[in-house]
């Protein structure tokens, strides 16, 4: 694992991108709680709005295992867990913040995208994300960890779910979309008298 470099966290957000890709917004799914994600990239939902926070990050050439006793105690420092599929045209999946001032540099992390462009499935860790949620501070305390190898897209999956920042997220979608049934179409007196004498029964 790297050392953690600290990210600057704009409205509760950087990335995990292929770099120079389009980055559409409106398709973003937010279904792990995890993160907005996109064909390319994947807008990491942080619980401070804006601050910093630390992130290490590792580029695979296999999926690394969840099959042991040990491999899942590591995972127990961790609030949440989730895996995505991206694609990665350009092979050159990073982290990166949402804006960089002209003095800063890009966070000095790992190329995700070991084996150049493809498909490649992303294993997303949180920690501390409602420690500070929705404010401004300096030192969040939140910790994020990513991991990347190569493999054919799948559907998300979600490995640990313990936050109340990622469980708000996961509602979100279903309460969006949430739609009061349309009432049912009103006919007119005459059309609705004559339907009532069509069915009733003869004698």
């Amino acid at each position: 694992m790297t050392h953690p470099v600290r990210i600057h966290v704009q409205d509760h957000g950087f990335f995990v991108t292929d770099r120079d890709v389009d980055t559409p917004f409106e398709t973003m799914d937010y279904c792990t709680g995890l993160a907005g994600v996109m064909d390319s990239a994947a807008l990491i939902a942080t619980g401070v709005d804006r601050g910093y926070v630390e992130v290490t990050a590792a580029a695979s050439q296999v999926q690394p295992g969840l099959d042991t006793e040990e491999q899942w105690n590591d995972l127990a420092s961790w609030e949440d867990v989730a895996e995505v599929s991206l694609y990665v045209p350009n092979g050159h999946l990073t982290v990166e913040q949402l804006e960089l001032s002209p003095l800063e540099e890009r966070p000095q992390l790992p190329v995700l995208s070991s084996g150049g462009p493809g498909y490649y499935r992303l294993r997303m860790h949180a920690s501390g994300r409602d420690r500070h949620y929705d404010k401004v501070v300096d030192q969040s305390g939140e910790r994020f960890h990513f991991l990347a190898w190569p493999a054919p897209p799948q559907a998300p999956l979600i490995i640990k779910a313990g936050s109340r920042c990622g469980y708000g997220l996961r509602m979100t979608p279903l309460a969006s979309s949430a739609a009061v049934a349309p009432l049912p179409a009103v006919k007119d007196e005459a059309e609705s008298r004559a339907a009532q004498q069509r069915n009733l029964p003869r004698l």
